[in-house]
C-alpha cells in the first residue's frame, strides 16, 4: 500500500509521504525498525502539520495531503499496536518506548482526525485550538 500525496501538494507533504511508505516498506527491517520509522514518520507529520496547517491558513492541496497522511499514520499505528499485542507487549527497547506510547500516539492521531475532519463543532474546533496551541482556527 503506497499514500499518495497529491501532485500539487507542497514538498513537506512528500517528505512526510515518502517517510510513512518506506516505514510500510520496512516490516523486512524488522518489528522495532518499523516502529522506529513510524514514530519518526509521526514527528515529520507533526512538523509539517504545524508548518502548513497552523501556521499558515492550510490550501486545498494541504487539507488533502494532511488527511491523507494522517489516515495512513493512524493505520499504521494500529497495525503496530496489533503486532505489540500478539508478541505479548513491547520489548525492552534502547529508546524506553512502552505500548502505552504507542497507544498514545495513536490516540493523539486520532484525535487530531476527529479536530480536523471529525464531529467536532467548529465551535468546539476553536476552543481547543485556542486552548492548546493559542491560536485561532478559520
Amino acid at each position: 500500500m503506497q499514500t499518495e500525496v497529491l501532485p500539487e501538494a507542497p514538498a513537506r507533504w512528500e517528505a512526510v509521504e515518502y517517510v510513512v511508505d518506506f516505514g510500510l516498506r520496512a516490516h523486512k527491517l524488522g518489528f522495532l525498525a518499523a516502529l522506529i520509522n513510524w514514530v519518526i514518520a509521526v514527528r515529520f507529520f507533526r512538523e509539517a502539520e504545524s508548518e502548513r496547517m497552523y501556521l499558515q491558513e492550510p490550501s486545498g492541496p494541504d487539507r488533502l495531503s494532511h488527511q491523507a497522511m494522517l489516515a495512513s499514520l493512524i493505520g499504521y499505528g494500529r497495525r503496530l499496536l496489533a503486532q505489540i499485542h500478539a508478541r505479548g507487549g513491547l520489548p525492552e527497547n534502547e529508546m524506553g518506548m512502552k505500548t502505552q506510547d504507542v497507544d498514545a500516539m495513536v490516540e493523539e492521531l486520532e484525535n487530531t482526525r476527529v479536530q480536523w475532519y471529525g464531529d467536532m463543532t467548529d465551535e468546539r474546533r476553536q476552543q481547543v485550538l485556542k486552548e492548546v496551541f493559542r491560536a485561532e482556527a478559520s
